[in-house]
């Protein structure tokens, strides 16, 4: 069996760590990287003049309009859009309403935009 001994000054000593160029610049260099992305990112978020809005631009009269057996979006936006095209009508009142489809069912609250020519 064998038996290591241990010099009593040797394990009191602090260990010393040498850092040369590119340790200092990794040391450095990443947290500094990382707080100049994150300030940017924070600055960005609050300068920005885009904002989402669920509202109907000003500007543009609506009508809501309860749908009743019979109604379909080309008959509505034949009616409410008096000398435009009707397939442009339809996809604003789809786009309105955020209709995925063409179908509209009875009950359903629709608002239009009126556009009179």
């Amino acid at each position: 069996m064998a038996t290591v001994a241990l010099d009593s000054n040797e394990t009191r000593s602090p260990m010393k760590i040498r850092i040369n160029r590119r340790g200092w610049a990794v040391l450095i260099g990443i947290p500094v990287f990382v707080l100049t992305v994150a300030a940017a990112f924070f600055f960005s978020m609050f300068a920005s003049d885009a904002h989402a809005s669920s509202e109907v631009p000003e500007g543009v009269e609506t009508v809501d309009v309860t749908v009743i057996p019979g109604d379909t979006l080309w008959s509505l936006a034949s009616e409410y859009a008096e000398g435009y095209d009707v397939t442009s009508a339809v996809s604003h009142i789809s786009e309105m309403n955020s209709l995925d489809s063409t179908q509209i069912h009875v009950g359903d609250s629709l608002s239009i935009p009126v556009l009179a020519g």
